[in-house]
């Protein structure tokens, strides 16, 4: 038994020693992921900064690498004696110009990287596309030639650090390696780019059965001018703060373009929400109305600059018509009554291919005052009453009379029996 015991304890420290310690150095961040560019899906780096105020030394870190669903850590290169200064880059190249080259590893749909010091504790992480070791959640994944890169503070002179891939990553159209966003930004004298004024045109967030949520809902962007729009770079974001960055689609002038709920992972909410449409300057350029409790079925559309619902669905085309809420007592008595005029006809229609012979039976039956059956048989037990109350008074003056008279009815009686008797 304490053999089983002591081998037990083995096995567990032994997986407990293998697994890296997280402990995340907020100075030293990856700041910059290629996974290859349009000539070579091999030519790939990742770019580590000093985001701190100090010099740090890394030497003996290492850089590892994990498939998007695999279960290894894979040590990809060691970086020898170096000292990093603050607000430096450190770069690890495949086919490339870099700092540190290692072989070409990085899948472009997903993967999982660490950047470990030389005692194996983790000092950040991040994951992409379909990689399952993010911290929060993956980063959207970029196209060959494009980069995820971290978002630059401004204001402060940093990187941004959430510790969340996805808050924290967007996607570059080119590489930066080696430059801090300050040194890409368009110089003051060029003019800035001005985007297409599209327009949020449709959102479908309640598809009843048998669609669904997850697999159905959908968010229309419409656009109305003379020239085709590319949307790479354009955001999608709900009031729930998840964001969707469009690439590699272009809406044709005049033409609408649904992004599913399957692409852009954006649920919509069946109680309420809405969505901004935000171009590559961070302008929001759209925002729909907040459409409320959402009926199954319906359409939030924009008509004429106004949000309203729609009857049904219709992703990349026109918005269909107006929904409109259905009425209530006055019209429902309107259709009773048509329904009531309905079934009389059509009872007529019955009765008219009847024999003659039922007409005529049916003709003797008393008639009945269909617009008021009350009052009829009001008035059929007043008449009864009537006809019983004559004849009680006709009782009753019959037998006071004989009362009244009964010495004179005796006496006649007795006449009468004596001459009956006198036959005989």
């Amino acid at each position: 038994m304490k053999k089983v015991f002591f081998v037990l304890i083995s096995l567990v420290l032994t997986i407990f020693l293998s697994v890296p310690a997280l402990a995340f150095d907020k100075n030293i961040l990856i700041t910059e992921v290629q996974t290859g560019t349009e000539a070579s899906a091999s030519q790939e780096f990742i770019e580590i900064y000093n985001n701190g105020t100090a010099q740090i030394d890394i030497s003996g870190w290492m850089f590892y690498y994990k498939s998007a669903t695999g279960s290894t850590w894979i040590k990809k290169a060691t970086i020898g004696s170096r000292l990093i200064e603050p607000g430096k880059f450190f770069a690890f190249a495949s086919n490339l110009q870099g700092d540190l080259s290692y072989s070409s590893t990085l899948s472009q749909t997903g993967g999982n990287i660490q950047i470990r010091d030389k005692s194996g504790a983790v000092m950040d992480q991040f994951a992409w596309g379909n990689g399952n070791l993010p911290l929060v959640k993956s980063a959207v994944e970029s196209n060959p030639g494009q980069s995820m890169y971290r978002i630059y503070d401004f204001e402060n002179h940093t990187m941004q650090n959430s510790d969340n891939n996805f808050d924290d990553f967007e996607i570059a159209q080119s590489s930066t390696m080696g430059k801090t966003p300050e040194l890409v930004v368009p110089e003051l004298d060029e003019e800035p780019i001005v985007y297409t004024q599209l327009e949020l045109s449709e959102l479908f967030p309640n598809p009843a059965s048998p669609q669904s949520d997850t697999t159905d809902e959908f968010i229309e962007i419409y656009n109305p001018y003379g020239s085709d729009a590319d949307l790479s770079g354009w955001k999608l974001k709900d009031e729930s703060g998840a964001e969707f960055i469009i690439k590699d689609k272009v809406i044709i002038s005049g033409s609408r373009l649904a992004i599913s709920t399957v692409e852009s992972k954006i649920t919509l909410n069946n109680t309420g929400d809405s969505v901004q449409l935000i171009n590559p300057n961070g302008e929001v350029v759209d925002e729909s109305a907040n459409y409320g409790d959402a009926n199954e079925g319906l359409a939030w559309i924009k008509i004429g600059g106004q949000w309203q619902w729609a009857v049904g669905a219709t992703p990349n085309q026109s918005n269909s018509e107006i929904y409109s809420e259905p009425e209530t007592s006055p019209s429902t008595a309107v259709k009773n009554v048509k329904k009531s005029s309905s079934k009389a006809s059509s009872s007529k229609k019955t009765s008219a291919t009847k024999p003659k012979t039922s007409k005529v039976a049916s003709s003797s039956k008393p008639k009945v005052n269909a617009s008021n059956p009350i009052e009829d048989k009001t008035k059929s037990s007043n008449s009864n009453l009537w006809t019983w109350l004559l004849l009680a008074a006709g009782i009753a003056t019959i037998g006071y009379g004989i009362y009244e008279y009964r010495t004179e009815i005796q006496l006649q009686l007795n006449k009468l029996r004596s001459k009956l008797g006198a036959r005989r």
